[in-house]
């Protein structure tokens, strides 16, 4: 019993110095829960007025992950996110895609 608590630990160490952490560069991490969950978000300017990239990462690892799921929290937060930025206005996407758990995308406040 001992040792298989003792192998659970060593693999979710190792697991977790393998998992990827992504970044926008010139963007600060911001945490965010929702439905209970822990995400890290990271929005940039593209450069184009009104238009922004939005990272939408899981803050904890993930094994075994319902892809479908995961791909459903991180819309709802990337849409909180997004109607924040751009105050109520409407917006569309012109980019979006999973990568694994993580959510990105590239927006335009209309």
């Amino acid at each position: 019993m001992k040792l298989g608590i003792l192998c659970l630990a060593a693999t979710a160490a190792l697991l977790a110095g393998c998992y990827k952490l992504d970044s926008l560069p010139g963007t600060q991490a911001e945490p965010i829960t929702v439905e209970g969950r822990k995400f890290t978000v990271r929005v940039g300017s593209t450069g184009t007025p009104n238009q922004y990239r939005l990272l939408v990462q899981r803050a904890t690892m993930v094994i075994g992950p319902d892809y479908e799921a995961e791909s459903i929290r991180a819309r709802r937060v990337a849409n909180i996110i997004m109607e924040r930025t751009c105050k109520g206005r409407p917006f569309s996407q012109a980019v979006e895609g999973m990568e694994g758990v993580n959510y990105r995308t590239v927006f335009s406040c209309l």
